[in-house]
């Protein structure tokens, strides 16, 4: 009698273990798919946010970029004289609203770190179109010369700038794992034209 209760308990028992085991296992896999697909999400997640810090990013460098390019072209043809003076002026107002608009957009998904470095780059910007401005009032002479001269050199030196702004942009997009040796985060304008806006 004993030996036949201990094999039906040992039997109901084994029954009861390999269900309770089984259960067991079937959480443990179900948590491991369920982390699995929360893994999948935030990298799907952090995949859209570099995605979209990439597109903006390349806006702006490519607005910052126009925006120079045609404060040059504008200097150029009114230190030439040309008669297409007027076209150029348009392209600087129409690229300068797109930069400002790029800025915009910018200003709410770029990194602290790249605006701070940015926000140079649109200051000297913005004394070149102030200045570049100036010079196209005046009444063509050797000052407007001079001055458009200096607008110039200004929209020159701000090549270096924006490259240390695209090396941080590289970095936090993951086109790149490291930023350059020249990089430097305190680049700034010349003082000479910083005294002189």
């Amino acid at each position: 009698m004993i030996v036949a209760i201990v094999g039906v308990v040992g039997t109901l028992a084994s029954a009861v273990i390999t269900q309770v085991l089984a259960q067991r296992a079937e959480a443990q896999r179900s948590e491991r798919e369920k982390l699995v697909r929360l893994a999948e999400l935030q990298a799907s997640e952090d995949q859209r946010k570099i995605d979209q810090l990439r597109s903006c990013y390349v806006q702006l460098n490519a607005q910052d970029r126009r925006y120079r390019d045609a404060m040059l072209a504008y200097a150029y043809a009114l230190r030439s004289g040309s008669v297409g003076a007027e076209a150029e002026a348009e392209e600087v107002n129409v690229a300068r609203r797109a930069q400002r608009d790029t800025r915009a957009e910018a200003q709410l998904v770029g990194s602290d770190a790249v605006l701070r470095i940015e926000s140079r780059v649109n200051a000297q910007l913005t004394v070149a179109y102030r200045r570049l401005m100036n010079a196209a009032d005046q009444p063509s002479s050797e000052a407007r010369q001079t001055e458009l001269n200096q607008v110039i050199k200004l929209l020159d030196a701000i090549i270096a700038q924006q490259g240390h702004v695209q090396a941080l942009m590289r970095l936090e997009v993951g086109a790149t794992q490291a930023l350059p040796d020249w990089y430097n985060p305190e680049v700034g304008p010349p003082e000479h034209y910083q005294a002189s806006a």
